[in-house]
């Protein structure tokens, strides 16, 4: 059996591909959220400042996600999502390996900020979401990537 060898890389090759799969993997935000149009707006505001995102229609959804290996830096969830309310997908994510990423529960609910901090997510985000303060409250978790690098 013979032995491959492969070609020997480049050290800052390596490095920027290192680098590019860090910075790509921890700027990723998820979103949670059963209204399409919300979905596509809040992904439409974040990739404009430089953020990945990815998208779930609920609970169920983005937990196949976290066990297909993704690993967002930052979630933002709505609670009240069909076949799988916020309450369950925060308990189930809490007991896997994106069990410390932060989240951001949106809600249009007046009880919203107490069940945030019954649940101790990162913070609450009032619907409808002001895009300023979404932008800047995603920024205090994770920096925005450059646009030249999107």
């Amino acid at each position: 059996m013979s032995e491959r060898r492969l070609p020997a890389a480049n050290g800052n090759q390596i490095a920027r591909e290192f680098a590019e799969l860090m910075t790509t993997k921890s700027s990723t935000v998820l979103i949670i959220d059963d209204d399409a149009d919300i979905r596509e707006l809040l992904r439409i505001v974040l990739e404009g400042e430089g953020y990945r995102v990815s998208l779930a229609a609920d609970g169920l959804d983005a937990l196949q996600q976290l066990r297909a290996g993704a690993h967002p830096a930052l979630i933002l969830l709505d609670l009240v999502t069909p076949r799988m309310h916020g309450e369950d997908f925060l308990k189930q994510l809490r007991e896997g390996p994106c069990a410390k990423t932060p989240v951001i529960i949106m809600s249009g609910h007046n009880a919203a900020e107490k069940t945030s901090n019954e649940l101790k997510v990162a913070c609450c985000l009032p619907k409808p979401v002001e895009f300023e303060e979404l932008l800047k409250t995603v920024k205090r978790f994770i920096p925005a990537r450059s646009k030249k690098g999107v």
